[in-house]
């Protein structure tokens, strides 16, 4: 597996990366969580634009993705609009999505993005082909709040979404058993072991996921989503303790 070098960070190399979202309506309460976050040691950031009052102006979008992006010379910024069907606060129709996606894609000031799998197949390529053309990597993105699917369907779609660009296929499914983490963690080996040409990122969700969430160097998860103060999806765990785990587990990988 390939790592991806983003700024001052290799997703892919070492133990997982942490990154937390950033919540704010204003940009001002974005920066003071950037600022908080830095304090922190977190790696990476991602930008909720679902949360901004300016999530329905996508020239306001984008300018505030400058001034974001200005606050992290060093760390790489992943700008995603999450989708109600995806844990989100509010769903848009596909065209106002893409509109959206672009407008900050095109500001040429994020690193990353997220596209979400169920705009379709071709409205994720268009995305994706927009977002080499301008330098941001592709994160193709599916989340199931409802359970976990199988490890065979997790594999064929992470390959899928590999195959439609993405830079790192994430998938992020609800653990109702720890035999559900177990699931996501094989599909995340095999994965890894036979497909993968670059870093992944998957997680289980809930209480009993979360050992998914700091296992990710053994078995080929790349990033792991944190909490700073507030937690964006169930079982994530507290970014202090989340780099001391998984500090340890790199110390005894590496033995």
């Amino acid at each position: 597996m390939k790592p991806l070098v983003i700024k001052d960070v290799s997703i892919g190399e070492g133990a997982p990366k942490t990154i937390v979202s950033v919540m704010d309506a204003t940009t001002e309460g974005a920066l003071a969580t950037i600022d908080q976050g830095l304090a922190a040691g977190v790696d990476c950031f991602e930008w909720r634009v679902d949360f901004s009052e300016n999530v329905h102006d996508p020239a306001a979008a984008a300018e505030e993705s400058r001034v974001l992006a200005q606050a992290l010379p060093k760390n790489p910024l992943l700008f995603t609009f999450r989708s109600t069907s995806q844990g989100g606060q509010l769903t848009i129709p596909v065209e106002e999505y893409v509109t959206l996606n672009k407008a900050v894609i095109e500001a040429e000031a994020i690193d990353m993005v997220d596209i979400e799998t169920w705009i379709g197949d071709a409205a994720v390529s268009d995305l994706v082909a927009c977002a080499h053309a301008h330098g941001v990597a592709a994160v193709v993105s599916y989340h199931n709040f409802a359970g976990t699917p199988s490890k065979d369907w997790m594999v064929v779609l992470l390959t899928h979404m590999q195959d439609l660009g993405a830079d790192i296929p994430k998938i992020a499914v609800m653990a109702k058993t720890p035999a559900d983490a177990l699931e996501l963690l094989a599909a995340t080996e095999e994965m890894a072991r036979l497909h993968a040409q670059g870093p992944l990122l998957t997680m289980a969700m809930g209480r009993d996921g979360s050992i998914t969430r700091l296992a990710g160097e053994l078995f080929g998860s790349a990033l792991t989503f944190c909490a700073l103060e507030n937690a964006s999806a169930p079982g994530q765990v507290d970014v202090s303790q989340a780099r001391r785990i998984m500090a340890d587990l790199h110390e005894v990988l590496g033995k």
